[in-house]
């Protein structure tokens, strides 16, 4: 069915994520995963915390797409970092990547960079 978005994962806990998501290849999106260790997991863990991953697929008529969304939240920052992707599943070529923070508080959005 056309534009028809189906949850393929939702991980709340990080070892699950950690373990199901990127070992097992449940995120299957190399490119947001070499993004996720460059930027968020090579930060001081003491201050940032994952909050979840989720991970659908949108079916569309030049191929179904995956998107990923990856949050953790940033103590120091006192935000949300939300890491972002698209993927065509079938070729796997990166469609978009970008990466935000959106403040705990105002929930307005004080950092947007696209990593495409």
């Amino acid at each position: 069915m056309e534009n028809e978005e189906k949850v393929i994962h939702h991980f709340t806990d990080f070892r699950e994520f950690e373990t199901e998501g990127l070992k097992n290849k449940g995120v299957n999106f190399p490119e947001l995963e070499q993004m996720l260790s460059d930027y968020i997991l090579s930060q001081d863990r003491e201050t940032l915390f994952f909050k979840e991953c989720i991970v659908q697929l949108k079916q569309r008529s030049d191929g179904d797409i995956r998107t990923v969304k990856i949050v953790y939240q940033d103590d120091d920052m006192n935000s949300d970092i939300r890491l972002f992707g698209a993927r065509n599943d079938e070729n796997g070529e990166a469609i978009n990547m970008s990466v935000d923070a959106v403040n705990l508080v105002t929930e307005e959005v004080v950092y947007e960079r696209s990593l495409l």
